[in-house]
């Protein structure tokens, strides 16, 4: 074009109210691996020590301190709005919110009851955990969930602590799907809580802060999970599939469009998500601006062990108590273990897929259950 046209397209374009932009060169792509560049991903889970996993038996009758705190509290009773669910707090929950159960939910007149084992299996360890953090919580209550879902553990430690103990407090969710992001503020606001005072952080639970790869999708469901598909090895099965069945310049574009390979996923009980790329943070990043953390919730799919142990350092000087859902035997051993070892108490213990008796009745479970308190906080 001749420099006179040009100035005076420049020109004109710019009076539109358009600016032009040098789009900067792009070269060929390199071998990364050949630069020395780290393959991202996790190539293996951390190792497994033999620690010892001996039951250990807690000092102080567990059970009988969550039935007094139980005693303690009303049980609710009143209008449930059509669309909603209610339990013993007070706790309404939307009824799209919950994929195994059907409706037709509320609009008729309700009478709680505070829950037991027997009627609530793993659901009555978790109000235990909310009940006896809020009843040691000073000054201010921090709770903590981890692959927080739409926001179900930390919205019942709140109305558990409005009910034992009143404090202010700060709620702290980390969750990848953002349909349940938004969920969660829903949640949080019909149960008179302003989620713009806590905190709800859309990313996964990394050992680093590299994007991870997470099937996206099935809201509500807690049935994504990281483990297998950020693998160092599924990354590169992935890249070897897609490039053999001429998949790979679709892939790119996805990627660099949306974040996403827009590869479906499937998680099972019928559902599917999409791989996509979110963020990540650690376990670090989430507990450090905090001086005391009074529950950590941790629901995270197998991701158990990869997350926390490489901050016990963090967890041991500021959390006073933990409750996690277990996927499979050799995370929940490992767990104990690890948390015996550093001088935690365990509360209560309950290996996953398994049939338990406890004092208060016997439960079935899918996800263990181990809850442990740390006397040094």
């Amino acid at each position: 074009m001749p420099k006179r046209i040009k100035q005076v397209v420049q020109r004109a374009i710019r009076a539109a109210g358009y600016r032009l932009v040098r789009l900067a060169v792009i070269g060929a792509p390199v071998p990364l691996g050949a630069g020395g560049a780290g393959l991202v991903g996790v190539s293996r889970r951390p190792a497994i020590h033999p620690l010892s996993t001996d039951n250990q038996q807690p000092t102080v009758d567990r059970f009988a301190e969550v039935d007094r705190l139980l005693n303690a509290i009303r049980p609710w009773s009143g209008e449930v709005p059509n669309g909603y669910v209610v339990d013993f707090l007070g706790i309404l929950t939307d009824g799209n919110f919950l994929w195994n159960q059907v409706g037709p939910f509320g609009g008729h007149h309700v009478s709680t009851s505070p829950p037991t084992v027997a009627t609530h299996g793993e659901s009555w360890f978790e109000v235990a955990d909310w009940l006896m953090s809020a009843h040691e919580a000073r000054q201010q209550y921090v709770a903590v969930s981890l692959g927080a879902a739409f926001g179900h553990q930390l919205v019942g430690a709140w109305k558990a602590l409005q009910a034992i103990n009143p404090l202010p407090s700060r709620l702290v969710a980390v969750e990848p799907v953002p349909q349940n992001c938004v969920w969660m503020r829903s949640h949080m606001a019909t149960n008179g809580i302003n989620p713009d005072d806590h905190w709800i952080i859309q990313a996964a639970l990394g050992h680093d802060n590299e994007p991870v790869l997470f099937p996206v999708g099935a809201p509500g469901t807690g049935l994504n999970s990281s483990v297998v598909v950020n693998s160092t090895e599924s990354r590169q099965s992935y890249a070897d599939v897609l490039r053999s069945q001429g998949y790979s310049d679709r892939v790119l574009e996805n990627i660099l469009l949306y974040n996403s390979m827009g590869v479906p996923y499937e998680l099972g009980l019928g559902y599917s998500g999409e791989l996509k790329f979110v963020s990540a943070v650690t376990l670090r990043d989430v507990l450090s601006p905090f001086d005391r953390i009074d529950l950590l919730e941790v629901d995270i799919q197998q991701s158990e062990i990869e997350v926390i142990s490489p901050h016990m350092d963090l967890v041991n000087r500021k959390v006073r108590r933990i409750h996690v859902g277990t996927h499979g035997r050799e995370a929940h051993d490992y767990l104990r273990a690890l948390f015996s070892t550093a001088r935690w108490e365990i509360v209560f213990d309950y290996a996953p897929n398994r049939h338990h008796v406890t004092k208060r009745g016997s439960m079935e479970l899918d996800d263990g259950i181990l809850s442990a308190r740390n006397s040094e906080v």
